[in-house]
């Protein structure tokens, strides 16, 4: 069993060798996946002198490891935004999870991303009755105000999405779907320095430091120099910039992949390669790799660090309850990595003390990272385009949290709990 991503071994992160530029960039990005390389790729192409920093490699973090999913599902869903800001305002800010759909797929087609996109849709089975009505009623609240194509099901009508008992119906997308992650993050790579983007990986940003024209991050190699300094970490920040580790927190997820399985097989449990995500707390998402020959499951697994093969175990549990079928295939994947939360559950992206920063999608961050990265970038130039309805959305703290996010496996025992009792 493997405890690299199942993802890199068609396209596994690379460091780009690249040395520190002599004179000033235009502008410095910490951060090189998804959010980073879209906001350096807009940034290069009108002419600016871009620099991407990463610690690790290009996509090594989530952008790397996620499931691929593509969606645009907001965590306090609409009805949660009107009654947070309003119609108007709740409206706008779900329009712009609709849009970085629209946005992932351009930009994939401009720049000939070979990523394996499939947008056959994504479906959301509900695993209690309660979870169905609310569910419901959030769709019934964006049929109102939102022209989305999608549509709920009931407990006997989602045999086309997945072949797994004991599900009370849900919902059904057609406008979403999946990609190849690492493929993705790539080809964004590969894209970026084409414009003319330089990216230096592995190379940890270790301090940033104010000067009178802009910026300097100092790394073991020497200092970097930039006009303007963006953030694009998501779960993987440290501690070089106090006010966003205060606000964003990292929360692990795990992976597996099955050994190779006949293709008939994968596609009768998936018959139109939908993408799946349940309504647990402790939720699990999951799918048909690309070529159609596995099936690829992720959670959060344990409530305390595990070895992987813990993990993998407790995931191929959560496998086999959904696909009996499946139960005596082995496991040739496991591997995990951070998504980023902030305490709204909602992506952030804004201004503070003069540094840019965009991150915070929750799980969901296929599409959207891309979108605010390129957002990001727009705001940088003074663009107007670059104004989104989530600017100047509070980004609130909390006294209790400083970096370290002691309370999460509180929670998950509380989740578990929560969904083990059914409520």
């Amino acid at each position: 069993m493997k405890t690299e991503p199942f993802w890199w071994e068609a396209a596994k992160p690379s460091p780009t060798g690249v040395a520190l530029p002599d004179s000033v960039s235009d502008v410095l990005i910490i951060g090189g996946g998804y959010t980073g390389l879209s906001a350096a790729l807009t940034l290069a192409k009108k002419g600016q002198a871009v620099t991407v920093l990463d610690a690790e490699m290009p996509g090594f973090g989530a952008s790397g490891r996620n499931g691929g999913m593509i969606g645009n599902l907001l965590k306090p869903g609409l009805s949660g935004l009107i009654e947070s800001y309003g119609t108007d305002r709740g409206c706008a800010i779900y329009k712009e999870a609709l849009a970085s759909v629209d946005f992932i797929k351009s930009r994939i087609a401009e720049e000939g991303i070979d990523c394996d996109l499939s947008l056959t849709g994504r479906f959301y089975p509900a695993v209690l009755e309660k979870h169905y009505r609310a569910m419901n009623n959030d769709f019934e609240v964006r049929q109102k105000y939102l022209d989305i194509p999608e549509e709920m099901v009931g407990p006997g009508d989602y045999a086309e999405d997945v072949d797994s008992p004991g599900y009370k119906g849900g919902l059904r997308q057609h406008h979403t779907g999946g990609l190849h992650p690492a493929k993705y993050v790539t080809g964004l790579t590969k894209a970026a320095i084409r414009a003319g983007a330089r990216i230096i990986a592995p190379l940890r940003a270790e301090e940033i430091i104010r000067k009178p024209a802009g910026f300097a991050v100092r790394t073991a190699q020497g200092e970097l120099t930039a006009r303007a300094l963006l953030i694009a970490t998501n779960g993987y920040g440290g501690g070089f910039f106090p006010f966003l580790q205060k606000r964003v927190f990292p929360v692990g997820s795990t992976m597996i992949a099955t050994e190779e399985l006949s293709e008939n097989l994968v596609a009768s449990l998936f018959p139109t390669k939908r993408m799946i995500t349940d309504t647990r707390k402790m939720l699990s998402y999951y799918r048909p790799s690309p070529d159609g020959r596995r099936v690829l499951l992720g959670a959060r697994p344990n409530v305390f660090p595990a070895p992987p093969e813990v993990q993998a175990r407790s995931l191929k549990k959560t496998l086999d309850s959904i696909f009996p079928a499946l139960r005596q295939a082995s496991v040739s994947h496991v591997w995990s990595g951070n998504v980023a939360y902030d305490f709204a559950a909602m992506p952030t992206i804004g201004k503070h003390d003069g540094i840019f920063y965009a991150m915070g999608y929750c799980g969901s961050g296929v599409a959207m990272s891309g979108y605010f990265g390129h957002k990001a970038a727009l705001k940088i130039l003074g663009d107007p385009d670059g104004e989104t309805a989530f600017d100047d959305l509070p980004l609130e703290d909390r006294f209790y949290y400083n970096g370290r996010p002691w309370f999460l496996p509180v929670a998950m025992i509380g989740y578990r709990v929560r969904d083990y009792f059914g409520f």
